[in-house]
């Protein structure tokens, strides 16, 4: 989930990729409140969770909002499979 999630932040929220890593906290890459409603929406989109804004900015590093996700994409009814990155074949 780590690997998706950095795409999101890459792709869609224009992060930096040297700054997305497992261990870097949100200040890190840039996740201030406004980016964490959009990337709140992106996964609600994507993968059919509901994770909110708040959670994510509780979250330490970017590993725990990849596990954030991973919890509710594993217990979400009806979720989404991931779809494969861009150029993944």
């Amino acid at each position: 989930m780590y690997e998706e999630l950095k795409g999101i932040l890459v792709d869609d929220l224009q992060m930096r990729a040297e700054d997305v890593a497992p261990t870097a906290g949100r200040e890190q890459v840039g996740l201030d409140s406004l980016a964490a409603v959009e990337l709140a929406t992106l996964l609600s989109d994507r993968y059919g969770v509901e994770i909110h804004d708040y959670e994510l900015l509780e979250a330490d590093t970017v590993a725990d909002i990849a596990d954030l996700v991973a919890e509710r994409r594993a217990v979400a009814p009806g979720a989404t499979p991931a779809a494969p990155a861009p150029g993944a074949s």
